[in-house]
């Protein structure tokens, strides 16, 4: 008993002796003390009543038990209403006899206050449920049975019966309105459906459809102890005639707003009482700058020059419009902008339908081009009399028709006009002038614009005196003159002063020309001399490669002269081989002479990039040497460019020695081409056309160069390398071949940071095929070569020539030579058969090379013709335009390269109907 978590205690003996145990003490409250063997009539005497009958059942023999059995007790020093759980059985003594009563008690008045509050609570509830405004329903279950629906309910579904029924059937139009899917999911997810005027359209009674309905509803999941759905709470709202309403308050307040706003040349905004702004229509954006959004809930003074916020203009304002209702006036206000503007503008009380004060409405209009245009007047008024009292020209109004003039005079801060002269032409023209001016008038009257003139006036004494007459038209509304006026300007002394300036500027024209022509002379020699430099340092520099040049060749020549006359020839090959190599070099040096120039001999034809750097990889190798990886990388899908292929070769290789230099300790080269198509800036960056184009890319991994060194690589003989290994023509003659070929060349290249050389070159056209390899046609040619051929050879060079036809006669060649045009003509008008026309371009006498070929090839039509030049001679030859069967060999060349471009040639024109005799006629 003493450990049991229940609360119990005995009473022993006649006396009702009290026995607890702990679990009983917090009921005893300020008893405790004294309880433990108290008599139980005076301990609990406030409860005894209720507990005697039970207490003494037991002690006769019978056990009781009593549920929430309501017990006063006075436990703190207040009666309290409690309730109590008891049970009562008899203690029997060894004899039989009982001894005492036992009990167990809990109080449940917690619980019981509990359910009466809630009792309370669920008939509060119901009575709320059917007297609520809204529609309320309780669904069970997943079949959604209608189990509770308040009387709003019932009206909204037309008083069907609904309760105990399936909602589907009870209420068959929520399937097809999409009413039971949200049931279902709000069944099955246990979250909330909130929808916000949804349309409902219920069955009449008929069956028929009623009006539609609008509805603001909730579908709430009721859930058990463990968290499932059991049912789900229907409560809304019928807000239709809300709905209707607030549709037609839209509507009308969007025409208000619309009419409002129409008026752009107002502002018109309303406040309430405090003076903030409520209210701001398109107009008060238009004039004053700011928008609604930014304005609603500011105060007008935030558009108030800042003297008349300090002054409290506009709370003075606000209380005079309270007191009589409104008020009206003109004053300057600040734009958005800053800008002061003036504005006309009236505050207006507004009141409700009880007359009571409810805001202000202010409407304004800005006046600022008004009162410009009324001060405009007013100043130009003032200043017209300024004017006229300060001039010291005459002023004066004319009639339409130029009859009457009127003279205006100053009149206090205004003007005025005198009486009318109608004779002013009389007094005031010339009579030698008077034609000129009627003339002037007439052209005047035709235009309608200003004109001026100058004209004589005559004096009483004789003489005259030089006027400018000018004269501006007013024209009315229709635009007709309505008036002229004029200002008559005395302007004798300026006719004389500019008399003896045209005398003085015919002297100083005169001595300004001496003086430019002596400037110009001075700056044709400073050209000169600066040409003459540039050509010196030119010349200075070729003549330094030519003496070198000249002297391996003369010292060769004399060294096997000497050797010869010894009669010690078993070592001439060497000094033949160290002249020829000088005369190679010389051409070479020639040829980047020319190139520089951008007038060497191109002979162009369609290069495939890839293939030319692939066949070059071996000779490339060899010249870099082991210490240098090189790579290559196209992307340029296999496409040609129009270049010579030769001279192609020469630049790359050239690239790729100069990288070399570039990385004395090894380092890696990277050959690439790609195709690029160039447009806009990027072509104009490059001084190019648009159009398709090759980039062919040699980029190193050596030193580098600074800005200043790279601005100046192109220029001849600049060269960065020790004195000795170069002749600093390199580069130029990269860049005059590739400019030549219409391409660019472009530099990259940062210290320590390695270089990259792009050559731009221009891509043949889709179609166009690279040639044939030329040494399978120099064998081919050789293969066909037949009977001997007759050449006639025209060179004014006399050692040329006869070099040049000793190689052809040694080749098996007949040579015919003249010296110059003419006679080369009679050979070609002759009979004599003539296979190949052999000339130099530049021939001295009076016909060149093309004019004879041309002439010839009126008598011989096809007549193969092979042009030989030393200089640029693209001009002479047809700019670039050679007829077909027509070439260009330039000079220098070798014996075997004329034998195999004249068998070529020969070859191709073989193929080609042709006369080798001249025809008749």
């Amino acid at each position: 008993m003493l450990a049991s978590p229940e609360s119990m205690y005995l009473v022993w003996g006649d006396e009702l002796v009290f026995l607890f145990n702990d679990a009983y003490s917090p009921i005893l409250g300020p008893r405790l003390e004294q309880a433990m063997g108290a008599p139980l009539r005076t301990l609990w005497a406030d409860a005894w009543d209720a507990v005697r009958g039970p207490i003494e059942q037991a002690l006769a023999g019978k056990s009781s038990r009593f549920d929430n059995m309501p017990v006063q007790m006075n436990r703190h020093g207040a009666v309290e209403d409690t309730w109590w759980t008891f049970s009562f059985s008899p203690i029997l003594l060894e004899d039989g006899r009982i001894g005492g009563v036992f009990c167990v008690t809990r109080e449940v008045t917690q619980a019981i206050v509990a359910q009466q509050r809630l009792a309370h609570e669920n008939e509060r509830l119901i009575a709320l449920f059917e007297k609520s405004p809204m529609f309320m329903a309780f669904l069970s279950g997943p079949e959604h049975r209608v189990e509770l629906a308040n009387p709003r309910y019932a009206e909204m579904v037309g008083n069907r019966p609904v309760i105990g029924q399936r909602l589907a059937d009870a209420i068959p139009e929520v399937i097809d309105q999409g009413y039971l899917p949200l049931l279902d999911q709000v069944y099955r997810s246990g979250e909330t459906y909130i929808g916000t005027e949804v349309t409902y359209d219920p069955l009449a009674a008929d069956g028929s459809t009623a009006e539609p309905r609008k509805l603001d509803i909730v579908f709430q999941p009721v859930k058990d102890e463990a968290g499932q759905s059991i049912g789900v709470f229907v409560q809304g709202l019928d807000v239709t005639s809300q709905v209707a309403l607030q549709r037609r308050l839209r509507r009308s307040e969007a025409r208000h707003r619309q009419i409002m706003d129409s008026a752009m040349d107002y502002a018109i905004f309303a406040m309430d009482l405090e003076g903030r702004i409520t209210l701001w229509n398109e107009g008060a954006r238009h004039t004053l700058g700011w928008t609604e959004a930014e304005m609603l809930g500011q105060t007008p003074e935030r558009f108030y020059l800042e003297k008349d916020r300090r002054a409290g203009r506009f709370q003075h304002g606000m209380k005079v419009a309270l007191a009589e209702g409104g008020l009206s006036g003109e004053r300057p206000l600040l734009r958005k902008t800053g800008e002061t503007f003036w504005a006309q503008g009236a505050l207006t009380l507004l009141r409700d339908e009880e007359g009571t004060a409810i805001g202000f409405v202010i409407v304004l209009r800005d006046r600022t081009l008004e009162r410009a245009a009324i001060d405009a007047l007013a100043a130009s008024e003032r200043r017209l009399g300024a004017l006229v009292a300060a001039s010291s020209q005459v002023l004066y109004a004319l009639s339409a028709d130029w009859r009457e003039r009127r003279q205006i005079l100053r009149q206090g801060d205004t003007a005025q006009l005198l009486p009318p002269d109608w004779n002013w032409r009389e007094a005031f023209v010339h009579p030698d002038d008077r034609a000129m001016v009627d003339a002037a008038l007439a052209e005047a009257d035709l235009q309608k614009k200003p004109f001026e003139i100058q004209h004589r006036t005559p004096l009483r004494n004789g003489s005259h005196r030089w006027v400018l007459m000018r004269v501006v038209p007013m024209l009315d509304a229709d635009g007709s003159v309505s008036e002229w006026f004029g200002t008559a300007t005395d302007i004798t002394g300026k006719r004389e002063a500019e008399e003896r300036l045209q005398q003085l500027t015919v002297t100083l024209e005169e001595r300004v020309r001496e003086r430019s022509a002596e400037l110009l002379m001075t700056e044709e020699k400073l050209r000169q001399s600066q040409k003459m430099e540039a050509v010196g340092q030119l010349t200075g520099g070729i003549a330094h490669d030519f003496n070198n040049l000249l002297t391996s060749v003369s010292m060769g020549l004399e060294l096997l002269e000497m050797r010869v006359a010894q009669g010690r020839i078993d070592d001439l090959g060497r000094y033949v081989e160290m002249a020829r190599s000088g005369a190679d070099r010389a051409a070479a040096l020639t040829q980047r002479l020319l190139a520089f120039s951008r007038r060497q001999t191109l002979a162009p034809t369609g290069v495939v990039v890839e293939q030319m750097v692939l066949g070059m990889m071996e000779i490339i190798t060899r010249s870099l040497g082991p210490s240098i990886a090189i790579s290559t990388a196209f992307d340029d899908g296999g496409a040609a460019v129009q270049v010579d292929g030769p001279q192609l070769e020469n630049a790359l290789l050239n690239l790729c020695i100069n990288a070399r230099d570039a990385m004395p300790d090894g380092g890696t080269l990277d050959i690439s081409s790609d195709a690029v198509e160039l447009a806009g800036t990027d072509a104009a960056a490059l001084e190019l056309p648009p159009g398709p184009y090759v980039r062919l890319s040699v980029r190193d991994s050596g030193t580098g160069m600074e800005a200043d060194v790279v601005a100046k690589v192109f220029e001849p003989f600049f060269t960065t390398k020790p004195i000795g290994q170069g002749t600093g023509l390199g580069l130029s003659m990269i860049y005059g071949f590739t400019r030549q070929s219409g391409g660019q060349v472009q530099v990259d290249s940062r210290p320590m940071q390695g270089t990259t050389m792009h050559l731009y070159l221009p891509r043949m056209a889709e179609g166009m095929q690279a040639p044939a390899d030329p040494a399978a046609a120099v064998a081919e040619n050789e293969v066909r070569r037949g009977p001997m051929r007759t050449v006639l050879l025209v060179e004014d060079e006399t050692a040329v020539r006869v070099l040049v036809s000793e190689v052809l006669v040694s080749a098996g060649y007949r040579v015919i030579e003249a010296s110059e045009g003419p006679p080369a003509l009679d050979v070609l008008r002759s009979v004599e058969p003539i296979d190949l026309l052999l000339t130099d371009v530049g021939l001295t006498g009076p016909l060149n090379g093309r004019q004879v070929a041309d002439a010839g090839r009126q008598c011989r039509p096809g007549l193969p013709v092979m042009f030989i030049t030393g200089y640029a001679a693209s001009a002479a030859v047809g700019a670039g335009h050679m007829e077909a069967g027509m070439e260009v060999l330039a000079k220098p060349f070798s014996a075997a390269e004329l034998v195999r471009r004249a068998d070529a040639l020969l070859s191709r024109s073989e193929d080609a109907p042709r006369s080798a005799r001249p025809t008749a006629g």
